[in-house]
């Protein structure tokens, strides 16, 4: 689906900070540490992740009340809500391209989604 990568904004966020922020949203706050290995990133990278997302306001960094020597990053509001319009987005960019297909073709699309949502859901349980 590089075409649909493709429609991202200059501005807009990064692969690894849309993921970021779904993890945060999904799974609730996190240590860099863990986000890093769950992204496949460095921890100096997430760490630039992170950064990028508190300066929008999306994520914020937190004391971890289990080690008073680490933090965790938890996802903001404004941060649910970009998450929200960033796959309202590429829901609709989807959408027109299902619009353009054969209505056979568009069939076979939506009756494969059971499976697509369950690995989806898989997925967001590793």
């Amino acid at each position: 689906m590089t075409w649909l990568r493709r429609t991202r904004s200059a501005t807009d966020l990064s692969p690894t900070g849309v993921t970021t922020l779904d993890r945060l949203a999904t799974a609730g706050p996190a240590r860099i540490t863990d986000l890093a290995a769950r992204e496949g990133v460095s921890q100096p990278g997430m760490t630039t992740v992170v950064h990028r997302l508190a300066e929008h306001g999306w994520a914020v960094r937190e004391p971890d009340p289990a080690d008073g020597r680490a933090t965790l990053v938890r996802i903001t509001d404004a941060g649910r809500e970009r998450i929200a319009d960033y796959r309202a987005h590429r829901a609709e960019e989807i959408a027109e391209r299902m619009d353009s297909l054969a209505p056979a073709d568009q069939a076979l699309l939506l009756a494969a989604l059971p499976a697509l949502q369950h690995l989806t859901d898989t997925h967001r349980r590793d």
